[in-house]
């Protein structure tokens, strides 16, 4: 083969591979919380966002009702969008909720290369929140609260069915271990 062919190749084999990942804008996604806002951010009936997950990215930032997460950066791809809903949690206090409802998106979101994906958390776009929306099957609660979200459900039990939340006993594989046994 010409030095000259093997020049050609190597450049095209070059052109693809960097034009494959050169974009102008980054890939990015928001999480924004169209539940209805109140006027008492520690009122029962408001709704906050306390973590959300979608494929790899973490937004770790509450997002009271109404509002908008910051941008952040992820990869393109198709999936579930998964987040933890805190119901009268007032983030100012500093402490953090007492009560967290597991939710997953209805669908699966889309976002291409350089594009904007907004994950929408209300009682339409997710599941999960058995006040306003379809519960979860108990298969992705546990999903969702032993693995998107393991520390925020260490040592407690979430019931899909009702939506709430208790200490995990002995019998349930606790401190004694997956039988129960000491």
């Amino acid at each position: 083969m010409k030095i000259s062919n093997i020049v050609v190749l190597a450049s095209s084999a070059c052109l693809t591979f960097t034009t494959g990942c050169n974009t102008s804008e980054p890939t990015t996604a928001v999480l924004s919380n169209e539940y209805p806002s109140e006027s008492d951010a520690s009122s029962v009936d408001s709704l906050v966002v306390y973590k959300g997950w979608w494929s790899v990215a973490l937004f770790p930032e509450a997002v009271p009702a109404g509002q908008v997460s910051d941008p952040v950066r992820i990869v393109s791809g198709s999936d579930y969008g998964y987040a933890l809903l805190a119901p009268g949690w007032d983030a100012t206090i500093g402490a953090p909720p007492t009560t967290l409802i597991p939710l997953r998106s209805a669908q699966k979101l889309s976002v291409g290369r350089g594009e904007l994906l907004t994950f929408v958390v209300s009682e339409r776009a997710t599941l999960g929140d058995c006040k306003t929306s379809v519960p979860l099957s108990q298969d992705d609660a546990d999903f969702i609260t032993q693995r998107i979200f393991p520390g925020e459900f260490a040592g407690l039990v979430y019931d899909a069915a009702n939506c709430t939340t208790s200490p995990i006993s002995r019998a349930e594989g606790g401190a004694g271990g997956e039988s129960g046994e000491p």
